[in-house]
């Protein structure tokens, strides 16, 4: 069976969430965009970060991150509050449990990345990042279209 750059992207996903989630409750796996924005409020815990943010963090639309937050809030993962200046505009928060969840949650992150590169020595990896930019750069252009 051959191959398809899609489907391992998509499998990539499926386990990077899975690990991430290991030991906790399975209604909180995660995809990727799920996985992302929990790192980037994260990051951000102290900040007033809105969907915009997300959206250009993850370099994704609107109705994807709209999808997104509605889940994590549905696992009990994030909250919205509303702004008081702006009412059109949520800002997105952690839980309380999610804050607690943060060491081990950056724990859980550095280890993948340690494990997820073994085995794969410097001139891989610079491969393999400039392959990751061309199907970036295909997939935008083809979003041009």
């Amino acid at each position: 069976m051959e191959r398809r750059v899609v489907k391992e992207i998509r499998d990539i996903d499926k386990l990077i969430g899975r690990y991430i989630s290991d030991g906790h409750d399975p209604r909180k796996i995660m995809n990727l965009t799920q996985f992302q924005i929990i790192h980037y409020l994260l990051k951000h815990a102290d900040e007033n970060v809105c969907q915009r943010d997300l959206e250009i963090e993850t370099n994704l639309k609107k109705a994807s991150i709209t999808g997104a937050i509605d889940s994590l809030v549905e696992k009990g993962m994030v909250t919205r509050i509303q702004s008081q200046e702006d009412r059109r505009v949520n800002f997105i928060r952690l839980t309380e449990q999610m804050l607690e969840f943060k060491q081990n949650f950056e724990n859980r992150i550095a280890e993948l990345n340690e494990n997820i590169m073994k085995d794969i020595d410097a001139r891989e990896l610079e491969s393999f990042y400039r392959v990751l930019d061309k199907i970036k750069e295909n997939i935008r252009k083809e979003g041009e279209r």
